[in-house]
């Protein structure tokens, strides 16, 4: 077919020669003890959503505080530090290899007052109306069933028990998405399916949360919303080659991306999306993408 040869022809602008380190597409994600010993990724990635949880978080004494996904350490580990003892603190998360890189850290920091429950957020062995505060760092954007997560957070508050979440919003890497829809438009004089491809990208960057739909999560489970903050986090990378060869990018959005392209034409879009994606930089000195996020907070009625 044509763009069997297509895809084994140099790129080539009007004045500048683009290469390609396309080792992106073959990587695989290995969920090993060793791997998570060397995770700061997330962390990294999720600190300014954190930082803006920590900011607005009102800790007293002697609250119990639950941490819903709290993945590698980050951040519950911060709110146990500065909730202090006489707080109880507790962990939920089933990612084994995660959880014991958080209990070395709750040993090697001392923190007594912290559990960690290695199991689904839709089950938490935790007694009705037990809990003063539910935080979730991001974790409202991995839950298989949000409405059951929801449900189960109201089941173990206490009445006026807060929940306090943070979110990135629709409008996540717009720019990102928006060469990724074109670039399966250009080719579209090439495969049939160019626009059905352009159409599923789109797909993929609509299913992000906005801010009326995670208002109307919380009213269908019963919370009362009390703050919303919004703000912009920028991330800048040299071009596109660099953006999709780094490492966190392939561990959290790239698997989504080649599901949506027939895998016998990965290297052929991937191949044009790049292209687009160094063009762009090139022109602007640089890949510059932001992230909407939000914090919100709520009361159970």
């Amino acid at each position: 077919m044509i763009w069997v040869v297509v895809i084994n022809l140099i790129l080539v602008t009007t004045s500048n020669l683009y290469f390609y380190f396309m080792d992106y597409l073959s990587y695989q994600f290995q969920d090993t003890e060793s791997f998570i010993n060397t995770f700061d990724e997330l962390p990294l990635w999720s600190a300014p959503f954190g930082l803006l949880l920590l900011k607005n978080l009102e800790l007293r004494h002697n609250m119990s505080i639950v941490d819903i996904g709290s993945g590698a350490g980050f951040p519950l580990i911060e709110i146990a530090s500065r909730a202090g003892k006489t707080c109880k603190v507790y962990g939920v998360d089933p990612w084994i290899n995660a959880n014991k890189r958080v209990k070395e850290k709750i040993k090697n920091f001392g923190l007594t007052h912290v559990e960690l429950f290695e199991v689904s957020s839709e089950n938490i062995p935790l007694p009705d109306n037990s809990i003063d505060l539910i935080v979730s760092n991001l974790g409202i954007n991995n839950f298989d069933r949000p409405k059951v997560v929801f449900k189960e957070c109201h089941r173990i508050l206490k009445p006026n028990g807060r929940i306090s979440i943070t979110s990135n919003l629709f409008g996540h890497w717009k720019l990102f998405y928006d060469i990724f829809y074109n670039s399966c438009l250009e080719l579209g004089s090439r495969l049939e399916v160019g626009i059905e491809l352009a159409e599923l990208v789109r797909k993929e960057e609509l299913h992000r949360a906005t801010i009326e739909s995670i208002i109307q999560q919380f009213d269908e489970s019963g919370f009362k919303i009390s703050k919303i903050i919004e703000e912009t986090l920028e991330m800048k990378f040299l071009d596109g080659s660099s953006f999709l060869n780094h490492h966190f990018i392939k561990i959290g959005w790239l698997g989504s991306w080649k599901s949506i392209i027939p895998e016998n034409l990965h290297e052929l879009v991937f191949r044009n999306v790049e292209k687009n994606l160094n063009h762009h930089a090139e022109l602007n000195n640089g890949l510059l993408l932001t992230v909407p996020i939000a914090y919100v907070e709520a009361t159970k009625n």
